[in-house]
């Protein structure tokens, strides 16, 4: 079959009259050319640019300027594609590398570094701090703000349930309880003690003791070492809860024992 060939004048004046129209021709699309002047194809041609003026093809990586030989015929891109997976200038990689820290504002206002890499342990460490600092029930853990909140934190984070947090909360509660004891035992020449009781409203006793020491950083800081409950608020009572703590703690350098004005505190005070 002969084909049919049609006149240049006949070209133009479509051109020119879909330009009178006002419609707007597409752009030529520009291909990207290799060392050889084909098309490139590997993706590493993303992050290499070819070197002109040059006696032989080179190219130098966008981001540190190394050179690499990329003639197709004896080299290729191999060596390139190596040099882009770990090329220490590339901001995307400095994103993924678990080595790379950030720079934060941390306490007192001051810059401290902290790691990129994913923590789990860290992260489980945090809900726990959040649930016991706020006061949270375990199960806010399983409300859908939450969940939300942590996938577009941590996308990587799988939350846990609220079993396995108050698993976690007690966990942490023997760790921070070992490491106060070790504290008491070894740094600590004084402590003085405070208890408090009161009655809630089902008709059930509590007492709690808090132990008040300077750290050594010169902080004055107070913990609570003992909450329980108790049989009633009378003297004796007191007394034999503030002994069970003392030796609980192994507390012996204690400089004073304060209590309320109640009066059957009276009668505890004999017992110190």
């Amino acid at each position: 079959m002969q084909g049919v060939g049609v006149p240049s004048g006949v070209v133009d004046q479509g051109v020119s009259q879909g330009a009178a129209a006002g419609t707007a021709l597409p752009p030529l699309r520009k291909r990207k050319l290799n060392a050889s002047g084909s098309r490139k194809t590997s993706t590493v041609w993303e992050e290499f640019n070819i070197l002109p003026d040059e006696p032989e093809p080179i190219a130098a990586c966008k981001h540190c300027h190394k050179r690499y030989r990329c003639d197709p015929k004896t080299h290729g891109t191999s060596n390139m594609l190596a040099h882009s997976k770990v090329c220490y200038k590339n901001p995307a990689l400095l994103l993924k590398d678990p080595n790379q820290t950030n720079l934060v504002s941390g306490e007192g206002g001051f810059l401290v570094p902290t790691s990129q890499r994913f923590n789990v342990a860290a992260c489980r460490k945090a809900i726990n701090t959040f649930v016991i600092l706020d006061e949270h029930s375990f199960r806010v853990v399983e409300g859908v703000g939450f969940k939300q909140m942590c996938k577009q934190l941590q996308p990587q984070m799988a939350i846990p349930t609220r079993r396995t947090v108050a698993r976690d909360c007690f966990q942490l509660y023997l760790v921070e309880k070992s490491r106060l004891k070790a504290f008491f035992k070894s740094d600590c020449t004084r402590v003085a003690l405070t208890t408090d009781c009161w009655t809630s409203i089902q008709n059930l006793s509590y007492m709690a003791t808090t132990a008040h020491f300077i750290d050594t950083a010169w902080k004055y800081p107070k913990k609570i070492i003992s909450f329980s409950l108790v049989p009633n608020h009378k003297g004796d009572t007191i007394g034999m809860k503030v002994e069970d703590v003392l030796r609980e703690w192994g507390l012996r350098k204690v400089s004073t024992i304060t209590l309320d004005n109640a009066t059957a505190n009276d009668v505890g005070n004999t017992c110190f």
